[in-house]
């Protein structure tokens, strides 16, 4: 309890001082701190009661500011009263409100100097328990780094007694010592911090933590496209040097080539390497497309207009053809996307005379009137063009899927008439076998085109040496027919011929042709700067290239 003790005699007071210098060599093995009032001149020359007077008013304003909360300003009077008279007691005062302050530690000390100097048994034991209190008090320690989330462990000379995570709620509680504190995150150099922890104090720490670094090397086709690292231009072709570890954005580009992006991860060991191959943007085909659609579009006017025109001179169907060619323009313009494929485009075209055969094809085996041939024809061209339109949703059509459809629908009807000369039947039989002929060639194309990737260059091959063996199959018929009869072949004959000079064309175009597809690799010289560790520089002369 904190009371006033001006009245004690001065003999007393330096008796009991004498004692305290005497004792005070260190306490419970603690090393002694110097405090403020090891440092207090020596007293004024004045008399007694003059000094006595000064003491309580020094002792009582540290009082009333103790009382007010104002623990700084009591500890400098009292700090002052001490120094002229040292009375124990005001050791422990000073104390006390040292401990108000939550500074622990020059609490434990000052408390520490009055139980050396106190002869007050009880106030001893008091005191001391208070000492063994305080000096439980745990610190804590709280930690930030950039970049976030490293891992905190701190170690004291035997083992790790603390563990955390940075920049969250984890706050290391410590009590009073040296430790070292190791500041660790993957891909970063790792950070040792000496730590001295008083007793139960806040502490805070922050680190910008350094990046590792590793090797990246990169070289590019075409050899002058531009390389960005993380948005970052950073040579154009190829580039080799160091980045932070971890992951990188790697793009590259070059005017009429497709952009690429990917991500490369740089290790500390090794060097990462890439070689990054722009591709070629597919060339568009919607202004064929277009052109299709506004021959449809005629093709669907003159046959309606045909259909309900009544007069003889054929207004109707050309006023209505005109429509359909304004309308299959301006629709094919606005609904046709600008990246249209070949491929796709050519199957749409495709299809729509396929079906417009077919529909013709099926209108004669039912009847001769030209209204119901014009009817079946354009019905199949609508259903060709709407079957090919639920094909394309699925997925865009490659060149070389169109060309194979093309090429299956091609040489199946040439098969078909072929075979007409060969059966020689009705007009019924004749159309029937080549409505057979294409319908087969369709569904064949249409297989080999799910199963097969191959190029429109291969197929149009293909379509040559078919073409080839068809001319060669009916020459050679009629050098033969010719030689041994001296007249013209028969049609069926001819047929004959001419079907074996085609299939073995095409068998040969297929084999020929087998590895037209196959990739090339393309090389080209590449020069590239490199630097040492030590930082020295130099050129690596190469060749480069891809697939």
């Amino acid at each position: 309890m904190i009371r006033a003790a001006a009245g004690l005699a001065i003999a007393a007071v330096a008796m009991t001082a004498t004692a305290a210098r005497a004792d005070d060599d260190g306490f419970i093995g603690r090393p002694r701190v110097r405090l403020e009032v090891d440092d207090c001149p020596a007293p004024p020359s004045v008399t007694k009661a003059e000094l006595e007077a000064r003491f309580t008013d020094h002792y009582d304003r540290g009082l009333v500011l103790y009382l007010q909360g104002d623990y700084g300003g009591s500890i400098d009077e009292w700090i002052a009263a001490y120094c002229l008279i040292p009375l124990p007691t005001v050791l422990k005062d000073i104390g006390q409100a040292h401990d108000r302050s939550v500074r622990y530690e020059l609490a434990i000390a000052y408390f520490e100097r009055f139980v050396i100097a106190t002869e007050d048994a009880v106030a001893r034991a008091t005191v001391s328990a208070r000492i063994q209190v305080l000096s439980r008090q745990a610190s804590t320690v709280r930690v930030a780094t950039d970049p976030p989330n490293a891992k905190i462990t701190v170690r004291n000379a035997q083992q790790a007694v603390a563990y955390a995570t940075a920049n969250t709620d984890d706050v290391l509680s410590l009590p009073a010592g040296s430790y070292t504190m190791q500041v660790e995150l993957p891909n970063y150099e790792p950070v040792e911090q000496p730590l001295t922890i008083g007793i139960g104090e806040p502490y805070s720490y922050s680190f910008r933590l350094q990046p590792r670094r590793g090797r990246l090397r990169i070289n590019t086709v075409p050899g002058d496209a531009r390389i960005l690292v993380d948005d970052r231009l950073v040579g154009q072709g190829s580039f080799d040097g160091e980045l932070d570890l971890g992951p990188h954005k790697i793009a590259v580009e070059q005017p009429g080539w497709l952009p690429t992006q990917q991500t490369i991860e740089v290790r500390e060991v090794g060097t990462a390497e890439a070689s990054i191959a722009l591709a070629r943007p597919p060339s568009t085909a919607r202004w064929m497309a277009i052109g299709g659609a506004t021959a449809y579009g005629l093709y669907a006017g003159v046959s309606i207009g045909s259909l309900v025109d009544t007069s003889d001179d054929g207004s109707t169907a050309a006023a209505t053809g005109l429509a359909g060619l304004v309308v299959g323009g301006i629709g094919g313009y606005l609904l046709i996307p600008e990246d249209i494929h070949h491929g796709t485009a050519s199957l749409l075209l495709t299809a729509t005379a396929t079906g417009a055969i077919g529909g013709f094809e099926a209108g004669l085996a039912l009847s001769d009137d030209s209204s119901v041939l014009t009817s079946t024809a354009l019905g199949g061209s609508v259903a060709g063009a709407t079957i090919a339109v639920l094909a394309a949703r699925q997925g865009e059509i490659g060149e070389g899927q169109a060309a194979i459809v093309n090429s299956g629908v091609l040489w199946g009807t040439v098969s078909g008439l072929l075979f007409t000369q060969v059966f020689a039947g009705s007009d019924r039989t004749d159309l029937a076998l080549t409505s057979a002929g294409s319908g087969l060639g369709l569904i064949t194309g249409v297989v080999l085109a799910k199963r097969y990737g191959i190029s429109r260059k291969r197929v149009i091959y293909i379509d040559l040496a078919g073409t080839a063996g068809l001319v060669a199959g009916l020459a050679v018929q009629n050098g033969a027919q010719s030689s041994s009869t001296g007249t013209s072949a028969s049609d069926e004959s001819r047929s004959h011929f001419t079907l074996a000079g085609m299939a073995i064309g095409l068998g040969l175009g297929v084999y020929l042709t087998r590895n037209l597809d196959a990739p090339v690799l393309r090389l080209q010289p590449t020069v590239t700067p490199v630097r040492d560790r030590a930082g020295g520089r130099g050129l690596v002369v190469g060749l480069g290239g891809a697939l």
